[in-house]
């Protein structure tokens, strides 16, 4: 996957930032400018659902998928800022249920795997699975 790679390299290029602190209007760029990209590329690729009356389910995927990537986005520069292993599983959970939205959506887009068969369902189920996780042990964790 092509994500990881570049979250290192960011990483590795804000380094040396002394403090990256995000106030409420900087975080509602960040959320205006993902949920631009994300619908400018999500219009051709979902059209099709929306036509043939699977809009609902449609825009619960878009709206994962858009609303995963802000709190992933959120959630790493919040683990820049503080650097604590409890903010980092919570950024995991967060890019893990990004992740689960979107081999979803794109399981709906391309249907790698039928809606009969529980592989989908399993992997999409596991990975929320994995977020719970992440989630708990950030709660309990004592820093």
């Amino acid at each position: 996957m092509i994500v990881i790679p570049i979250f290192f390299k960011i990483i590795k290029l804000t380094k040396n930032v002394q403090q990256i602190h995000l106030d409420n209007k900087g975080k509602f760029k960040i959320l205006t400018i993902t949920t631009g990209i994300l619908i400018a590329l999500s219009i051709p690729l979902f059209l099709p659902h929306f036509e043939h009356g699977h809009g609902i389910h449609t825009l619960i995927h878009i709206s994962g998928i858009i609303l995963g990537s802000f709190l992933s986005v959120v959630g790493a520069i919040t683990y820049l800022e503080y650097k604590t292993p409890r903010v980092f599983l919570i950024f995991c959970a967060f890019f893990t249920i990004t992740v689960a939205e979107i081999v979803s959506a794109a399981n709906m887009l391309f249907v790698f795997f039928p809606s009969y068969s529980s592989i989908d369902s399993m992997l999409t189920h596991g990975l929320i699975l994995m977020m719970l996780i992440f989630f708990s042990i950030g709660i309990f964790r004592r820093d």
